[in-house]
């Protein structure tokens, strides 16, 4: 079975996961790693869009795991069973598999196990000792997964992280106890179980992953090629098998019909690289994508100037090209460097092939030595400490590993000792969006650099700017950087050091006469408009020029295009546009607004310049604004969660918004479909509510179809949602037929401050040089 069939709906697939870490009766087989292991198959289930309620994830945790595991469960992150016993576990299979329906079954299961006479493979279970060991037959449990009674579940996945040693060679007096399934009437089903080794040989466990050689393996496979839940089983084989121990060959088991044959592959230990499969594959892909001369030639030339140790010789083959991509550090990286730029698709496919054979290097020699330059930038690198956290959350299943000691106990380390986690996390995959299931993997050694950027403000932007473009040549959507990089503010701010986004505030209202009159055009309208900064730490400051007088809104423009160009210069990265307006003033067109001098052949619109969104003024009354604070709190917590509520024209009437809003208290996007009649109360209702993210468009003429915001993924990562409604209103620009929708975002962030005057008639002004930052009150 080298390929699962088409599964189309993440929902139709089941899984039972199984982590045994702690045999209570006997603690000398306490098996660390069993439940970590167990965690990183179920989340990537769940980052593949499985339901929670169709994994039944059994754990036997350890005291460390244990601890670890409660804040998850009490926030409700992870629903978890105890499996201290084998009732328990056979229970799963059993009743727990009664009533459910679907087209694929996983079964992930890491424990102790030994091998019987006629060659049983048994699972240890967590009550066992070496005098009574209770245990389940894998060949028996595989027979009653062929149960006629299930649902669907035609096809089945299990791997199973287990020794096979011999029972003699235990020297224990007894024999297993090994309880049955029940009998069953069998069907045809198609069944691949992949164990994790060959008959009288031990399944590795790492101690400084803390994980099984043979999890490790399998996991850093499928969350690097299988996003989809539909692995290719005899690539994933040939990979396991490639990166075990000699002494440890995972057997490969593929069950067809019910009159139990079966084809049982057994490796002869592990190949050298690069494997002669791998090779052969990356010389298709090579003989396709190098047919043009041209762009053979620089890919040569990249090589030699980048990888001298390849020792490139005058008449190179694809056969010699493959050879140097699988075996010389970085040479896959900067082949695909090149390829990229003309090609994505065979770029992706080179990706994909030194995943799959174990191509050393993730960064190519390039963005290595960029990445070596930005850290010997800053006059002080962050803490030592603080890089020890960063490396624990950028893998936290590789906790035992730290980075080298600093020479004479210092409390800072060099950029050596930086760039030797870079290298160490170059060979972690890394995990997936968390919120939103299915999206690309974001590589660990990106997760960490991002936590430095978070740490080291100095160079932050261009930190920021080297994970872009590494992330664009793996193909990682930007989504799912955009989440890795809010994490890594939430993580630097608890350790008490965030650096977030540098911002301009500028608070805008109409002046009384004109306040009925809000035309995006200089038609007499004119606003008080004041002025703060941010640069992503400390307080807010009132920005250097300002003006007491009522301004157009093309002036408007022109002052924040100003103290933008200020911040820039000051932080080395543009800052986000926040506009503060009264809540009865959502419909202002600021977005839409042109800061441009007569003449002058490149307009500066507002919208389209910045990344620009809109917040709410405080609420009248100090008790709703208390509770709208308190629910835009909570709703950010969740900002994660990609939960949106739909507003439409029936929204509008009586307190249809309300109900919808109050019931999923925790949901943070809101999207306004409505017409032009319902379109700003229903607005109004979510920011009142503290709704922290809400998307409508003003200019629609009338109620908008269910698809109509699917360009801007209002599902997506909320912190890159100002992004994308930059780059869709820039398209708007380019081909209004194309792009029709005119978008206004609100997004309110609860951890960013507001100004601390918040009346119009206390603007400061500058004292002295007008590019002072600093300003007295009048």
């Amino acid at each position: 079975m080298a390929q699962l069939n088409a599964v189309d709906d993440p929902a139709r697939v089941h899984a039972v996961v199984v982590g045994l870490e702690r045999y209570p009766r006997n603690p000398d087989w306490d098996l660390p790693g069993a439940v970590d292991d167990a965690l990183r198959f179920y989340r990537w289930l769940r980052k593949g869009g499985v339901p929670e309620a169709n994994i039944q994830l059994l754990l036997a945790p350890g005291e460390d795991s244990r601890c670890r595991l409660e804040p998850l469960t009490e926030s409700g992150e992870l629903t978890w069973q105890p499996a201290w016993q084998r009732g328990q576990l056979m229970d799963a299979f059993t009743t727990g598999l009664d009533g459910r329906s679907g087209d694929l079954l996983y079964v992930f299961w890491g424990s102790h196990g030994v091998l019987a006479q006629g060659d049983r493979r048994l699972l240890l279970c967590p009550e066992a000792t070496p005098n009574d060991k209770r245990c389940i037959n894998t060949a028996n449990l595989l027979e009653y997964l062929q149960r006629d009674d299930l649902d669907g579940f035609g096809q089945q996945v299990l791997l199973f992280d287990a020794c096979a040693t011999f029972l003699e060679h235990h020297h224990h007096p007894t024999r297993p106890a090994i309880a049955d399934f029940p009998t069953v009437h069998r069907r045809g089903v198609q069944q691949f179980a992949l164990c994790a080794a060959a008959a009288g040989q031990v399944a590795e466990n790492d101690a400084a992953l803390s994980s099984g050689v043979f999890s490790h393996a399998v996991l850093d496979w499928l969350e690097a090629n299988s996003v989809d839940l539909r692995p290719d089983l005899t690539a994933l084989l040939t990979h396991v098998k490639g990166r075990t121990p000699e002494l440890q060959t995972p057997v490969s088991i593929e069950i067809r019909s019910l009159d139990g044959s079966r084809e049982e592959l057994v490796s002869p230990g592990r190949a050298p690289l690069p494997a002669s499969t791998g090779r052969s594959q990356l010389v298709l892909v090579l003989h396709g994508v190098l047919r043009d001369e041209d762009l053979r030639t620089r890919c040569v030339k990249h090589l030699a100037t980048h990888c001298p140790q390849v020792q490139l010789g005058p008449c190179l083959t694809d056969e010699q090209i493959a050879h140097a991509l699988l075996t010389v550090e970085r040479a896959m990286a900067a082949v695909v460097e090149v390829v990229g730029i003309q090609d994505r698709r065979s770029a992706d496919q080179l990706l994909a092939l030194g995943r799959s054979h174990g191509a050393p290097g993730l960064l190519s020699p390039l963005e290595y030595a960029s990445l070596e330059e930005l850290l010997g930038r800053p006059p002080a690198l962050p803490p030592m400490a603080h890089v020890i956290a960063a490396v624990r959350d950028a893998q936290p299943f590789a906790e035992a590993w730290l980075p080298p000691t600093v020479e004479g106990g210092a409390h800072r380390p060099t950029v050596a000792h930086l760039m030797a986690c870079v290298e160490h996390f170059e060979e972690y995959t890394g995990g997936q969006s968390v919120a939103h299931p299915g999206t690309q993997l974001v590589p660990a050694v990106i997760r960490f650099t991002e936590l430095l950027a978070a740490l080291t403000p100095q160079v932050c932007g261009e930190l920021r700017e080297w994970a872009d473009r590494v992330a664009r040549r793996l193909g990682v959507e930007e989504a799912g950087l955009a989440e890795r990089r809010a994490d890594a503010l939430t993580w630097c701010s608890s350790l008490g050091t965030a650096s977030g986004r540098p911002r301009v505030v500028a608070l805008l209202d109409a002046e009384p006469p004109n306040r009925s009159v809000l035309g995006g055009g200089d038609g007499g309208e004119r606003f008080t408009c004041a002025l703060w900064t941010h640069t992503g730490s400390g307080d807010l400051a009132p920005a250097a020029a300002q003006s007491a007088e009522p301004l157009s809104p093309r002036e408007v423009v022109r002052s924040i295009a100003q103290t933008v160009s200020r911040l820039r210069d000051a932080t080395g990265e543009t800052a986000l546009v926040e506009i503060l307006l009264q809540p009865d003033a959502v419909q202002l067109p600021v977005d839409a607004w042109n800061g441009s001098d007569d003449g002058d052949l490149r307009p500066t619109l507002l919208g389209v310049e910045w990344e620009t969104v809109l917040r709410a003024l405080p609420l009248a009354s100090d008790d709703r604004e208390e509770q709208r604070r308190a629910a835009l709190e909570r709703r950010w917590a969740g900002r994660h969660d990609n939960t949106v509520i739909y507003l439409d024209d029936r929204h509008a009437e009586g307190y249809a918004a309300y109900g919808a809003l109050m019931d999923d208290i925790c949901a943070a996007r809101a999207v306004v479909r409505a017409g032009p009649g319902g379109r700003e109360r229903l607005v109004q209702a979510a920011l009142q509510l503290g709704c922290p993210v809400v998307l409508w468009d003003r200019q629609a003429t009338g109620p908008v179809p269910d698809t109509y915001f699917a360009p801007l993924q209002p599902q997506a990562a909320v912190e890159s949602l100002p992004e994308r409604v930059r780059s869709y209103r820039a398209k708007t620009c380019a081909d209004p037929i194309a792009h029709p929708v005119r978008p206004a975002v609100l997004l309110e962030a609860a951890d960013r401050p507001l100004p601390p005057v918040l009346s119009l008639t206390e603007l400061s002004e500058p004292t002295g040089s007008s590019d002072s930052e600093e300003a007295s009150p009048r």
